[in-house]
């Protein structure tokens, strides 16, 4: 008896680890398919969800969650040595943290994207990124109160001008605000509004660029309003914006550089910068790359973006290259040779901050203008 006991006994013994490997298979197995399903019932709402709202990446993926994935992909291998595994991880860690081989967004949508900067200068991730308004809110009309900017927008007019009307400054998304004026919203993507917005700064661009002599022409048509009245969704402001260019180029045909001015969704550790007692609002360059004028736009822009960062170190995060399915491809660049589409800042900077680096722009493209003017000289 006792030895039938000893036998049952080692006999379950044995058989413990395979019923666990059944047991924990069984339960994989289920989870999967289960995970499976879930994912297929969902997939539309998240669709839906995802053309409503912008992701944000982190700059860099932090390194618990890099340990987490690297964990749970190797949990099931067996018989690797460690050195094997450790390995792996690094190599796996290095390419995951560097932001340079993520696949980036552009508000709502996955595209190909370049960054003309220094890889080593801090700061130049993560692009450029809109603040889509959520459709619903967008056509609702519902929108919070705002606080007026306590700085004055609008210096006093220079006394001469040497070059007149040769930029036409825009704002295709014309209600892009800060989060600063408005005191009851949270959520970037509801960081518009239609009287305290990024188009304030119009006038203050243009009189800081007729102070250095290049004259500006600001257009202030509020497109994202005409966007609304002809019941348009978000996306389509370029097309909008397009129409207002053609126009504005036809009425004055001394304009030859236009810039687009927009306002970023990123937040204030991407976009602000403390340099030498004062405090700037951080600019990004975009240049859509899918149009025949696109290598003399990036030329421009990275010009720019050098000049900017001589001036003021760190203040220009780079120049992004727009281009595949999903995105513009263009913002209205093929129109002229010289165009720049300025990320102003972002969601979190005041109108403070943003002045000071219009006057750095400022001195920087009347810079490149006077200078292109005098060369074109006979």
């Amino acid at each position: 008896m006792r030895g039938e006991r000893t036998m049952k006994k080692t006999k379950m013994i044995l058989l413990e680890p395979v019923l666990s490997r059944t047991v924990y298979s069984i339960i994989r197995t289920t989870l999967l398919l289960l995970s499976l399903t879930l994912t297929a019932i969902c997939m539309p709402y998240v669709l839906s969800w995802s053309k409503q709202h912008t992701l944000t990446w982190p700059a860099e993926i932090p390194l618990s969650w890099t340990k987490a994935f690297v964990q749970m992909e190797t949990a099931s291998i067996s018989g690797a040595e460690p050195s094997v595994v450790t390995q792996w991880f690094s190599r796996v860690k290095q390419t995951a943290s560097n932001p340079s081989n993520w696949l980036m967004m552009e508000g709502v949508f996955f595209d190909r994207s370049v960054a003309y900067a220094n890889s080593n200068e801090a700061g130049i991730f993560p692009e450029p990124s809109e603040s889509v308004p959520p459709t619903d809110w967008f056509f609702s009309g519902i929108e919070e109160d705002a606080l007026e900017p306590s700085t004055e927008l609008q210096e006093s007019p220079a006394a001469s001008v040497l070059m007149p009307n040769k930029v036409l400054l825009y704002f295709t998304h014309s209600r892009e605000s800060y989060l600063p004026y408005l005191p009851e919203t949270s959520d970037p993507n509801k960081t518009h509004h239609s009287k305290v917005n990024v188009t304030q700064m119009g006038p203050y661009i243009k009189t800081a660029l007729e102070k250095r002599g290049v004259g500006a022409v600001v257009n202030d048509t509020d497109v994202v309003g005409k966007l609304k009245e002809q019941g348009l969704e978000y996306w389509a402001a370029y097309d909008v914006s397009r129409e207002v260019v053609k126009e504005a180029m036809s009425a004055t045909p001394e304009i030859t550089y236009l810039v687009d001015v927009h306002r970023d969704s990123v937040r204030r550790d991407v976009t602000a910068l403390e340099y030498e007692g004062k405090v700037y609002a951080k600019i990004a360059l975009v240049v859509g790359g899918e149009h025949e004028q696109s290598d003399k736009n990036l030329a421009l822009a990275k010009t720019v973006h050098e000049k900017l960062n001589k001036a003021i170190p760190g203040i220009s995060r780079g120049v992004y290259v727009k281009e595949g399915a999903g995105t513009n491809g263009k913002f209205n660049q093929d129109l002229t040779s010289k165009a720049l589409l300025m990320e102003l800042g972002g969601v979190d900077n005041t109108f403070e901050e943003i002045q000071l680096s219009a006057d750095v722009f400022a001195d920087v493209l009347a810079g490149i203008i006077l200078e292109a003017e005098a060369v074109g000289q006979p």
